[in-house]
């Protein structure tokens, strides 16, 4: 079984990010995998309530957000853990993530320290009128890799470049079929090992009730020589 969580941070179910995005989901469905999952999340179906500073989660591993009825982020991060591949989809806004999306970035921000997502795949998705794709993509990629996810493409839809569209969507499902093949492993990304090493030499010196402390310890990470054999550890898992 393979599960795929998929975020679109946009309000506009009518957007190009909406209709690109479904027409890759659909595209794979179209391919025949079986046993395949794919849930699809946006600001329209979940409420996220912002972040309120509180460093709570980076703390404790609570985020008291989580109380509020209405709120479902514990919900969202129950479905992103349970996924074997994470899509992170955004609509460029000034050069940057929409803000439901940021929203979503910083409730789950105490993760980059955690590597929460290793051992999944990631894509990312973007939209925009002519430019700050780049910019986007390259952001998303980034939260994603530090989070653990392994990004495999960085897809980005520009409004004046319509005549590639149907190519990028094509790319994008064919990408998405190999992450559901059961032939796929993650494999480490070039920042992942820095930052794996480096968190190591910081969480040491935590005090040992410290939340981030105690899951490093709790998860045998400090034991790992490498974020490569701790990836490996996952795959055997």
């Amino acid at each position: 079984m393979k599960n795929v969580f998929v975020y679109i941070g946009s309000r506009n179910k009518n957007s190009r990010l909406f209709k690109y995005t479904e027409e890759i989901i659909e595209g794979i469905k179209k391919r025949g995998i079986k046993d395949l999952t794919i849930e699809v999340f946006s600001p329209l179906t979940v409420n996220l309530y912002p972040s309120t500073g509180c460093k709570s989660c980076f703390q404790q591993g609570i985020c008291p957000n989580e109380e509020l009825i209405d709120d479902k982020g514990k919900l969202i991060k129950e479905k992103m853990e349970k996924a074997d591949i994470i899509i992170l989809a955004s609509p460029v806004y000034s050069h940057n993530v929409s803000s439901d999306m940021k929203i979503l970035i910083d409730r789950l921000s105490y993760w980059a320290h955690l590597f929460k997502l290793s051992g999944k795949a990631g894509m990312v998705i973007t939209t925009a009128e002519s430019n700050g794709a780049n910019f986007v993509s390259d952001y998303l990629e980034k939260i994603l890799s530090y989070m653990g996810a392994s990004v495999e493409l960085k897809t980005n839809f520009i409004n004046s470049e319509l005549d590639l569209i149907d190519a990028y969507i094509e790319e994008a499902t064919e990408v998405l079929e190999r992450l559901c093949s059961s032939e796929y492993s993650v494999q480490p990304m070039k920042n992942q090992e820095t930052t794996f090493q480096t968190l190591k030499l910081i969480l040491k010196d935590y005090p040992k009730n410290h939340f981030e402390y105690k899951y490093w310890e709790e998860n045998k990470f400090f034991t790992y020589e490498s974020y490569e054999e701790l990836l490996n550890e996952y795959a055997k898992n």
